[in-house]
Order: C-alpha cells, then sequence, then structure tokens
C-alpha cells in the first residue's frame, strides 16, 4: 500500500515536471506568432508611412521580459513612431476597439510621417482619438486632413470641454 502511494507520487512528480515544459513550450511559440505577426504589421505599416527604407521597430520577447525599438535609431521621433505604429498594428490585429495618442506623441514625429500617420488612423474601422494643439504649426496638408475629419474641436473662449477652462 506504501509502495503504491509511493510510486503514484513520483509518477505525478514526472507528470508535473513533463506538464511545466509542455507549458514553457507552449508560452515560447504563442510569444513568438505574437511577435511575427506584430513585427509583419508593423513592416507594412513603416513601408506606407516612409516609402524609401526606413528603420522598422521590432518587438520580440525572451523567457522574463520583452525588447522593442527601432535598431539603429534612437531618435525621439523615430521612438514616437514606433510606438505608433505598435499601437495600430495591435488596433489592426486584435479587437481592440479604440486607439488614444496624444499631441505629445505626436508632435515628436516628422510632419511627413505624421501626415500618412493621419491616413492610416481615417482608414482604420475602428475608433482612433487624438489630441492636437497649435494646429497651425503642423503643414498645410495635415492641417486640411485634420480639418476634413474632426468629430470635437476643443478650444478656449467657450469651446472648452464642459465649457469650463480647468488649466
Amino acid at each position: 500500500m506504501k509502495n503504491d502511494a509511493y510510486n503514484k507520487f513520483i509518477e505525478l512528480k514526472n507528470n508535473e515536471s513533463i506538464d511545466k515544459k509542455r507549458v514553457s513550450n507552449i508560452k515560447d511559440q504563442q510569444l513568438s506568432i505574437l511577435s511575427s505577426k506584430i513585427n509583419i504589421e508593423m513592416n507594412r505599416l513603416n513601408n506606407i508611412i516612409y516609402k524609401e527604407e526606413n528603420n522598422v521597430p521590432i518587438l520580440s520577447f525572451s523567457k522574463k521580459n520583452y525588447s522593442f525599438a527601432t535598431p539603429e535609431n534612437t531618435g525621439t521621433g523615430i521612438a514616437y513612431k514606433g510606438l505608433v505604429i505598435f499601437d495600430i498594428s495591435v488596433l489592426n490585429l486584435t479587437n481592440l476597439p479604440i486607439i488614444v495618442h496624444d499631441s505629445f506623441v505626436l508632435k515628436q514625429i516628422s510632419d511627413k510621417a505624421f501626415e500618412k500617420i493621419l491616413e492610416l488612423y481615417i482608414k482604420s474601422e475602428k475608433q482612433v482619438i487624438i489630441a492636437i494643439d497649435k494646429k497651425n504649426s503642423y503643414t498645410d496638408e495635415t492641417q486640411k486632413i485634420l480639418d476634413e475629419s474632426v468629430i470635437l474641436n476643443l478650444g478656449s473662449n467657450g469651446n472648452e470641454l464642459f465649457g469650463k477652462s480647468w488649466g
């Protein structure tokens, strides 16, 4: 009787070890699939934004962490462009219904790239909310795109949200 219980214990311990390895392998496979899909979509979007060759952000996972960077380019504008491309990729690949980008992130991106990003926003069938200040600092084409697609325009002199300035 004791021997049967011990044998069962050993069998369960072995199964536990095998199951842990299997779960780890499945997790690695899923993270590989996830990063591959996102990287492919980021590459596609990056090619729309930049017709010429431009470094694409890369997402990679390891056992305990992840990495997200644009190789060979550590500039602020490129970093924010990478973040926006990542967000749009996730929006396109998932059931996520909405993304929100603030002017702080968007203003760091070059004007030409921002125009292309606006076009990606417009083509999206999902909700995209952006906060823009100093619209006049953008190119005429960007201002035209913004004017044609604006839903809500907030500002001073009675155009504040809830009619009150919080600043």
